[in-house]
């Protein structure tokens, strides 16, 4: 009795118990391997995709920088360029830190106005009932004087170069007004030819030594020549607003420019379609030298 039990008991615990499978062992190890391998792989994806949005952030924000920067540019500049003469450009009568280049701030929702308002429209010096009495008045104001729905700057160039021995530091010079981008308005195609754009509508009145000149791009929507509103002379191309050559610029001389710009409402391209749009200026002055003595002021 006592050897039948041992043999039973010996048998049971050489035998698996009673429903299990000595194979599901090997199966589950492999589960579990192949469980691993999976979790590797995962991981493995998981810091491919993290590098890449780190570097899609790393891009975007440098995009984002260089757009601010841009922006902060401002919607007018002025750039001195081939200047080996000894010409200065600045915003102050003192010459203050003269430089090369000057910025000019934007005016953000500019709302049409027409020529006569631009003397009772504030500016952003704080004075928001400011009256100008006339707008020779307005040309005797230094840097930024935007207004309410206008732009408006003057700055000075200067010849600071000095006469060495017998050579005479007398230049020639050329300013152009460009539009350097604009955009169409948010109700018209971009792709559009016939599309009206802001500087359809808008006037720059720029004045030179105290002489005033109202810049108006030639009309679309009518068959004359020449806008009748507030217009003396066209733009010069669809890029190029004025040109002035100024020749015979000895040392010490300074010349005094004021730009205003302003949506014409009096202007028949002053519609709704052009709503939105952006526009960017910058007058260049580009010195010539004493070679160009054929160009003529």
């Amino acid at each position: 009795m006592a050897k039948k039990k041992k043999d039973i008991a010996e048998q049971t615990a050489s035998s698996p118990a009673e429903g299990s499978y000595i194979p599901a062992l090997d199966d589950e190890k492999y589960d579990v391997n192949t469980t691993a391998e999976k979790v590797y792989k995962r991981d493995w994806l998981i810091r491919i995709i993290a590098i890449i949005l780190a570097v899609l952030l790393l891009l975007l924000g440098i995009g984002y920088g260089c757009v601010a920067v841009i922006n902060a540019g401002g919607r007018f500049t002025v750039s001195v360029n081939g200047n080996i003469y000894g010409i200065q450009i600045a915003d102050n009568p003192e010459f203050k830190n003269p430089g090369l280049v000057l910025h000019g701030k934007q005016v953000e929702n500019m709302d049409n106005i027409t020529e006569k308002w631009l003397l009772n429209q504030g500016n952003e010096l704080g004075e928001k009932d400011k009256v100008y009495k006339s707008f020779d008045a307005m040309d005797e104001v230094y840097g930024n004087h935007n207004g309410t729905n206008y732009l408006a700057y003057t700055f000075l160039v200067r010849n600071a170069g000095e006469e060495v021995g017998e050579k005479d530091a007398t230049v020639n010079y050329v300013a152009t007004l460009k539009i350097v981008s604009q955009s169409v308005g948010k109700k018209t195609q971009a792709l559009d030819e016939d599309a009206l754009h802001v500087s359809d509508a808008i006037r720059v009145k720029v004045f030179i030594n105290g002489k005033a000149t109202n810049y108006a791009a030639p009309p679309k929507m009518t068959n004359r020549k020449m806008e009748t509103f507030a217009a003396d002379k066209n733009f010069i191309s669809n890029d190029v607003i004025m040109e002035y050559k100024k020749t015979g610029f000895e040392v010490g001389d300074v010349d005094r420019y004021t730009v205003i710009v302003w949506l014409e409402g009096e202007d028949p391209e002053c519609i709704n379609d052009i709503m939105g749009g952006d526009l960017k200026l910058k007058m260049d002055l580009e010195v010539l030298g004493e070679s160009a003595v054929d160009v003529q002021s």
